[in-house]
């Protein structure tokens, strides 16, 4: 079977998971993995070089206009990996069945009635799958500060809907625990130590003593745990984060930190830098959670693809 997989270009949220999953999929399937245009305009010779491949499927989470257009042109299964809402937004995204996609895999179980509802093939997952291999899943000295964060900045600066996560992580510590943030879209704090390399996230994670997690508010608000929750599980560190209410955890809420003030998030990175082993062995079982995640998020992948 001949699959095509598009994927964001780095520092991009999905290049690092959907090139590991175009990996994977290489194993049974001849599969060719391209870079999304990202807003660069096609043209007809690049389309029809595409075209000419002749794909049986292609997988692909929300891209932007001018890749759309060439997804359009595909007469093959098309698969949305529907985890953000993108450049549609989570509602007319519906208005698009079989011209943009023909099969939806979601991680939003409201998405995925929804999409039922409308007469789309679409599957569900609950946790994203662990896209950091083994060599990258090591120690290294430069990272083990006492907490880190790494993900994007941009409206998560400014926007009033990051509000509560400025608070909690973002406005500083005052030098009582030694934090560091990672990403790109940043102001220049005097913690923030710019965008780390694809290959040294599994390092970072590996190294870390703690670091703090959130959500997106859109994906939030319709159930989605987003992959920097199985990247960080996946290495072991122990993670802290706010407790949205709109998310079910199915089972992991037992191995995450919460917290719900600022206060809270340096008492617990301070009672996990004093050796508690309770910390020690949440973040064990949780990595035994994602590695089984991880599992069951290529079961039903493969369904979804040979069905």
């Amino acid at each position: 079977m001949k699959i095509l997989v598009f994927h964001q270009p780095w520092p991009m949220g999905n290049y690092k998971y959907n090139t590991a999953i175009a990996s994977i999929l290489s194993k049974d399937h001849e599969v060719y993995l391209l870079e999304q245009l990202n807003g660069r305009p096609t043209t007809q010779e690049y389309t029809e070089q595409i075209l000419s491949l002749k794909p049986d499927v292609a997988y692909f989470d929300m891209l932007d206009a001018e890749t759309f257009k060439i997804i359009e042109q595909l007469k093959c299964k098309k698969v949305l990996a529907y985890n953000t809402g993108g450049i549609y937004g989570y509602d007319e995204i519906l208005e698009y069945k079989d011209k943009l996609y023909t099969h939806v895999y979601t991680n939003s179980l409201v998405m995925k009635h929804k999409f039922k509802k409308a007469g789309v093939p679409v599957e569900n997952y609950e946790w994203f799958l662990n896209c950091l291999p083994e060599e990258e899943m090591q120690f290294d000295p430069k990272f083990n500060h006492d907490c880190v964060f790494l993900g994007m900045g941009f409206g998560r600066v400014s926007s009033p809907d990051y509000q509560l996560e400025r608070d909690l992580y973002f406005s500083g510590f005052s030098g009582e625990i030694d934090f560091h943030l990672y990403g790109n879209g940043w102001p220049q704090y005097n913690f923030y130590r710019g965008v780390l390399p694809p290959n040294e996230i599994g390092k970072l994670y590996s190294s870390a003593k703690s670091g703090f997690a959130l959500i997106a508010k859109g994906q939030r608000e319709k159930g989605m745990i987003n992959n920097r929750y199985s990247e960080m599980g996946s290495c072991g560190i122990p993670i802290v984060s706010y407790n949205y209410d709109t998310i079910d955890w199915f089972g992991a809420e037992n191995y995450i930190n919460f917290i719900y003030s600022k206060q809270e998030a340096i008492d617990t990175v301070k009672d996990i830098l004093s050796g508690n082993e309770i910390y020690k062995l949440k973040s064990e079982k949780l990595k035994e959670f994602t590695q089984q995640q991880h599992k069951v998020f290529f079961e039903k992948l493969f369904t979804l693809i040979n069905s």
